[in-house]
C-alpha cells in the first residue's frame, strides 16, 4: 500500500457515489408540487424526469469509477509500468463506458433501430425479433467492453 490517506479518499468518493445513485434510484417521497399535472404536459415531464434521472446515474457511475481510480491507482499503488499502454484508467474506462451504456440502453436501441430503419429500409415500428435482436447485439457489446475492462483492472493488481 503506498498511501492509505489516498486510498481512504478513493473510498470515500466511492461511497458518496454509492449513496447519491441509491438517493436517485429510490426517488424519496413526492409532494402535490412534485406531481406531474393531468394533461398533454404530463409525457413531456415524465420523459424530461426520466432524462434527468439517468444523467444523474451517469455522473454518478463516473464520481465511483474517479474514486476507484483515485484508491487503487494512488492509494495501493499500481501506477502504469513506463512504456505499457494497458493501464488501470483504460480498465476503469472501459468499465465506466459498459455502464454507461446500460444505464442509457434504451436511447441507444432507439437509435440503432433508427439507424437499421434508415440504412436497409427495414420498416419505421420494428417488429419484435429485431428489437430483440438488437438489444442482444446491445448486451454483448457491454460484456465486450466491461470484461476486458475488468479483466485489465484485475491483472494490473495481481501482477503490480
Amino acid at each position: 500500500m503506498r498511501d492509505p490517506f489516498l486510498l481512504l479518499f478513493g473510498v470515500a468518493i466511492v461511497a458518496v457515489a454509492i449513496a447519491a445513485g441509491l438517493a436517485l434510484t429510490r426517488g424519496g417521497s413526492r409532494t402535490a408540487a412534485d406531481r406531474p399535472r393531468a394533461g398533454a404536459n404530463q409525457q413531456d415531464q415524465a420523459t424530461a424526469s426520466g432524462v434527468r434521472h439517468r444523467w444523474g446515474l451517469a455522473g454518478c457511475v463516473a464520481v465511483a469509477a474517479a474514486g476507484l481510480d483515485v484508491a487503487v491507482v494512488y492509494g495501493i499503488g499500481t501506477s502504469p509500468s513506463a512504456g505499457s499502454g494497458i493501464t488501470v484508467e483504460l480498465g476503469f474506462a472501459l468499465m465506466v463506458l459498459a455502464v454507461v451504456w446500460f444505464i442509457f440502453r434504451q436511447e441507444v436501441l432507439s437509435y440503432q433501430l433508427r439507424m437499421a430503419a434508415a440504412l436497409y429500409d427495414a420498416p419505421v415500428p420494428a417488429e419484435p425479433e429485431q428489437v430483440r435482436a438488437a438489444e442482444s447485439v446491445g448486451a454483448f457489446l457491454r460484456l465486450v467492453l466491461f470484461l476486458p475492462g475488468l479483466f485489465i483492472v484485475l491483472a494490473k493488481l495481481i501482477l503490480r
